[in-house]
């Protein structure tokens, strides 16, 4: 995968003299799945930036934003080309990171909380499998949840996301995520409140532009499915469409082409490697992450838009068991 573009700071002028030019320089892959599944070519490409920055320039209450075609493309690419979808995604994320400033601003990849997490090895980046899509890792037990809470864990995925979004093709291709659970604990789970598990899904749902192609989870245990059950409360249909358990980690990985397995699941990836390299591209990368909180939007305009609950209190009370059942658990 290539790196992101090599620039490190961009500009926040909503309405500026000139744009630079954007050059599509990814493998013919890329392109092929960015026309067919995205609706995305050259011209269709240049007319959507074109009226996107439009709309920002006018925008009553946006006053710092980045413009940069890096940046806008994950809101268009997201959104397959629908302009105002895409400026909504945009409208929301810019507010979301205003309202919940401690959980999506001044992510720093330096931080001491964040950095041991990082060489806790939690997540590794694995590589792209044969269509595209990147694969990413979590090994839930080495997260530290004597020393962490719902914010440091919920910044910590801040961090990931905003970084992942830097590279292009997964914008395109979208990602995988393995999720092994083996050798959790009840406090893994039982952290998180109820506001706490609404500000994440609502990020994930609604408010990143990501593109979830699966979730595979494996070795779930059966004393935390109540709180998943909550958890997913949450979460949109397209999401949880896209969640698959597994019972064993044997059977996940069945799932994935071997060249993309760390060692310690009968692959040959070293994840002390990958773990160093993607913090080396994280410290690359930090003073882009970081100028992200100069963007600014007239917050106080969005404050409604979470303090509006979309969870249905008898869903709360009975879970939404019936709502997951494909959930095969240990």
């Amino acid at each position: 995968m290539a790196s992101p573009a090599t620039s490190t700071s961009y500009s926040i002028e909503k309405r500026p003299a000139s744009y630079e030019p954007y050059e599509f320089t990814l493998p013919d892959l890329y392109r092929t799945i960015a026309k067919e599944e995205l609706r995305e070519d050259d011209e269709i490409r240049e007319q959507s930036l074109a009226q996107m920055r439009d709309w920002i320039a006018k925008h009553p209450y946006i006053r710092k934003c980045r413009t940069d075609a890096a940046f806008l493309l994950r809101f268009l690419r997201f959104r397959k080309y629908s302009v105002p979808m895409a400026c909504d995604a945009l409208e929301r994320y810019l507010a979301m990171r205003e309202t919940f400033p401690s959980w999506f601003k001044q992510l720093d990849c330096n931080e001491p909380k964040m950095r041991e997490i990082l060489e806790d090895g939690v997540f590794t980046k694995l590589g792209q499998d044969a269509d595209g899509r990147t694969v990413i890792l979590f090994r839930v037990k080495l997260l530290n949840v004597d020393k962490f809470g719902p914010v440091e864990q919920g910044r910590m995925m801040a961090l990931l996301v905003e970084s992942l979004l830097e590279w292009e093709e997964l914008q395109i291709g979208g990602f995988r995520v393995m999720l092994d659970f083996t050798d959790t604990v009840m406090k893994h789970y039982g952290l998180w409140g109820v506001t706490d598990m609404k500000i994440f899904m609502d990020a994930i749902n609604r408010s990143y532009p990501i593109r979830f192609r699966e979730i595979n989870g494996a070795k779930f245990p059966k004393f935390a499915v109540s709180i998943l059950n909550l958890l997913l409360t949450f979460a949109s249909s397209k999401l949880k469409e896209r969640i698959i358990c597994h019972n064993t980690v044997l059977e996940m990985k069945g799932k994935f082409e071997k060249t993309l397995l760390p060692k310690e699941y009968g692959g040959e990836l070293d994840t002390d490697e990958l773990r160093r390299k993607f913090i080396k591209h994280l410290e690359d990368r930090r003073s882009v992450i970081l100028a992200l909180d100069d963007m600014d939007i007239d917050v106080a305009h969005y404050s409604s838009l979470w303090h509006q609950t979309n969870m249905v209190e008898n869903e709360v009370e009975g879970g939404v068991a019936g709502s997951f059942r494909k959930l095969n658990v240990d």
